[in-house]
């Protein structure tokens, strides 16, 4: 999946989009973690914010960018309901990045959606910026209240972190990485960071049905 030259050139973005498809506990979580570090590095710079969009609410005009959150059980509903948001924006500089929430046990089922996505952004002329796959299964929102740094939160975060960088550069995630003179190597072929637990999956999979079943301090 090879990222579009136009993708490469830094642009600020004044305004990004963030939709998740479907409305998600775990997505919502994914895109709530993604606009606060980008507040939280905005604020240490002293840049500005950019604005986000409400597609439903705002006469939305021109949109710098786009964060889609979606999960790997993606099917035609939900390709259809992002095909009608993308046209909205086709032969435009809107920058699309990506957030996949991987529930199933292997990629295929997310590296399919990305094809999709990634297809359907070319189909329109739009720049795609690449993004990232949490590997996490599902029930990820339950880690809202943990620390971001600590031990179940900090892959995702690390991952997430290198999506703010692109997002702040207004361009793809690799090359932000190249850019930034971070560790490109991180960014696979696709040009995704794929982010797993830290913890082996027993004891991971223990500790999310745990904090999924009752409310739980940080841990």
């Amino acid at each position: 999946m090879e990222t579009t030259a136009r993708g490469d050139v830094p642009k600020t973005l004044h305004t990004i989009a963030y939709i998740s498809i479907p409305n998600s506990a775990d997505l919502e979580f994914l895109l709530w973690d993604l606009q606060d570090a980008i507040a939280a590095y905005a604020q240490l710079s002293g840049a500005v914010l950019p604005r986000p969009i409400d597609l439903e609410a705002d006469d939305a005009g021109v949109v710098d960018g786009m964060v889609l959150a979606v999960d790997d059980a993606f099917d035609d509903e939900a390709m259809i309901a992002v095909e009608e948001i993308l046209n909205r924006f086709g032969n435009t500089e809107t920058r699309i990045y990506v957030v996949v929430q991987a529930a199933s046990k292997n990629n295929k089922q997310a590296d399919e959606v990305l094809v999709r996505l990634y297809r359907a952004c070319i189909l329109r002329d739009l720049p795609w910026c690449d993004g990232v796959v949490i590997c996490a299964g599902s029930g990820i929102a339950a880690l809202r209240h943990s620390p971001r740094m600590g031990l179940l939160r900090r892959p995702f975060s690390e991952a997430m972190d290198k999506l703010v960088g692109a997002v702040r550069m207004g361009c793809s995630v690799e090359h932000a990485q190249r850019l930034g003179g971070g560790n490109a190597e991180s960014v696979d072929a696709d040009g995704m960071v794929r982010a797993k637990p830290a913890l082996p999956a027993p004891i991971w999979h223990a500790i999310m049905k745990r904090l999924g079943t009752r409310a739980q301090p940080d841990i």
